[in-house]
């Protein structure tokens, strides 16, 4: 049995930035990292990566770096950011003040 490659990453887990190993999976063209099941507490998950973005560790050519953030879920912003709402007509007490006689 060949080893499979192994791609260096960093995932997030909880509230922190964690550097995980992950497995090299290739299906045709498509390159995808199958999650560290002790950090994402589940077996089988699948992420596709952006080849070209894979560095070589080693000379056989078993062992990569991923520079971006891998992740599955979006975590939920600290912020949220709110739209001004649109600007009101005026009111009935509004136009009670500007009397026109």
């Amino acid at each position: 049995m060949t080893p499979r490659p192994k791609v260096y990453h960093i995932i997030g887990s909880g509230r922190r930035h964690v550097a995980a190993a992950s497995e090299l999976v290739t299906r045709g063209t498509r390159v995808a990292v199958e999650l560290d099941p002790d950090i994402v507490h589940s077996k089988g998950i699948f992420v596709e990566i952006d080849p070209s973005k894979l560095r070589k560790l080693d000379e056989e050519g078993l062992l990569f770096g991923y520079p971006e953030r891998v992740d599955r879920r979006q975590p939920a912003p600290r912020r949220r950011h709110y739209q001004a709402e649109p600007a009101r007509t005026p009111g009935r007490r509004a136009t009670d003040l500007n009397r026109r006689a």
